[in-house]
């Protein structure tokens, strides 16, 4: 029995040094590929408008991070479509990120989203945790 267990020992060996040379050892079969590239500059810009509108918990709209605060759903949306001409006379499109406050209730939320969508305008909806100004 002492010799058969001597050749297991060799043979897990052998296979242990096996698959150690496989592992270690490099394949290299990828070939240098030149993408093709674009010969056309750009036709428009990357450049997009985007306000973000701060909604707070007693319903409170601040725009850009308080540079402009709007005291109720009417006058955002007001404010959202001269920006919404604005933009589309410069040429750029426009977009609407809309950060509630964590503890803010929904339903002022949901007003500045449905704004957003009565006005065509992209959105999108965050939470966030901020303090009170």
């Amino acid at each position: 029995m002492s010799g058969g267990g001597l050749i297991l020992r060799l043979i897990d060996l052998v296979f242990i040094l096996l698959f150690g040379f496989i592992v270690i050892s490099q394949i290299n079969t990828s070939k240098m590929i030149n993408p093709p590239k674009s010969t056309e500059a750009s036709a428009h810009k990357d450049s997009t408008a985007v306000i973000i509108v701060g909604v707070l918990p007693n319903g409170v709209y601040p725009i850009n991070d308080g540079q402009t605060v709007l005291p109720d759903s009417t006058r955002l949306q007001r404010y959202l479509d001269q920006e919404a001409k604005k933009a589309m006379a410069a040429g750029l499109p426009l977009g609407v990120r809309i950060r509630a406050n964590w503890d803010a209730p929904v339903r002022y939320s949901l007003a500045a989203a449905q704004i957003c969508k009565d006005l065509g305008l992209p959105k999108g909806l965050d939470v966030v945790r901020t303090q009170q100004k």
